[in-house]
């Protein structure tokens, strides 16, 4: 795997990416133009109010604010959609400046304690998704508060910020998915090979050999510096743009929506592009 510019590492690289993407939230939420809260975003039923709603709302919730006792609306979400409903709902009615106000504070406090010298990545913590540590959590914020700052972008005609360290610890989260996503999720064969080559902003590389042990099929990366032994495959190589990529991966657009070019197998390259979402 290839990657530039470089995902940020450990707890102090996932602390500035954090602290960067949000202040680029904000930004955006301090300079919007008249009508743009109202505008609708490929979440659906999400307008772009909404977007900074969620993005307050969970920020409370990963800092330890209890699930509100409200009323999710309509649907029968059930597990971690319910639980995100909820909070969007607690935060429903409140205005941009209320909500920039509150974001302002609680990353405060946030950058304020990842920056402590007692401070220790493997501080245990409840995430959206049960018990992580604190490495664990700013890794899934980084990447969840990069994909909502892209969403706002999107539904104002704003694109920016795509070769930013969130945007590359986005990739670099991908690129370590794609094994999984190759051999089982997608069931390309073994024999064949799968490599996603990134153009930019971020510029990367990464590919999947699948091969069958113990009866089922694994997946073993490529470019991993290891000695590789070369054996016979089929490659399929999927080439696209940084934003193509984590739009997809990100589930907000549909395989016949995202702009790429593959060479080889076009039914394998389908396949993965189906399975490429990585976010619930």
């Amino acid at each position: 795997m290839s990657l530039h510019p470089a995902a940020p590492e450990g707890l102090d690289g996932l602390t500035a990416a954090y602290a960067h993407t949000v202040q680029a939230i904000s930004d955006l939420g301090h300079s919007l133009r008249p009508g743009d809260e109202e505008r609708p975003t490929a979440c659906p039923g999400w307008t772009v109010l909404d977007q900074f709603a969620h993005v307050v709302s969970l920020e409370a919730w990963v800092q330890g604010e209890a699930v509100p006792d409200v009323d999710p609306g309509a649907g029968e979400a059930r597990g971690i959609t319910e639980v995100v409903d909820r909070f969007l709902e607690s935060r429903r009615g409140r205005s941009l400046a209320e909500l920039l106000e509150e974001l302002d504070g609680l990353v405060a406090d946030q950058v304020h304690h990842l920056g402590a010298e007692t401070t220790s990545p493997d501080e245990p913590r409840i995430g959206p998704f049960g018990p992580t540590t604190l490495l664990g959590l700013m890794e899934s914020r980084v990447l969840d508060l990069w994909v909502h700052e892209q969403d706002i972008r999107e539904a104002i005609g704003r694109p920016g910020n795509l070769d930013g360290p969130a945007a590359a610890h986005t990739v670099r989260v991908l690129f370590d998915a794609l094994p999984r996503i190759v051999a089982r999720r997608a069931e390309v064969p073994a024999g064949h090979a799968v490599i996603l080559d990134l153009t930019g902003p971020v510029v990367g590389r990464a590919g999947v050999r699948v091969e069958e042990r113990d009866g089922r099929p694994h997946g073993t990366p490529l470019f991993s510096g290891d000695p590789e032994h070369h054996v016979d495959v089929t490659t399929t190589t999927i080439t696209m743009s940084t934003q193509a990529a984590t739009r997809r991966c990100a589930g907000r657009v549909s395989t016949d929506d995202t702009h790429h070019v593959v060479h080889g197998d076009e039914e394998i390259a389908r396949r993965v592009l189906d399975a490429l979402v990585i976010t619930p």
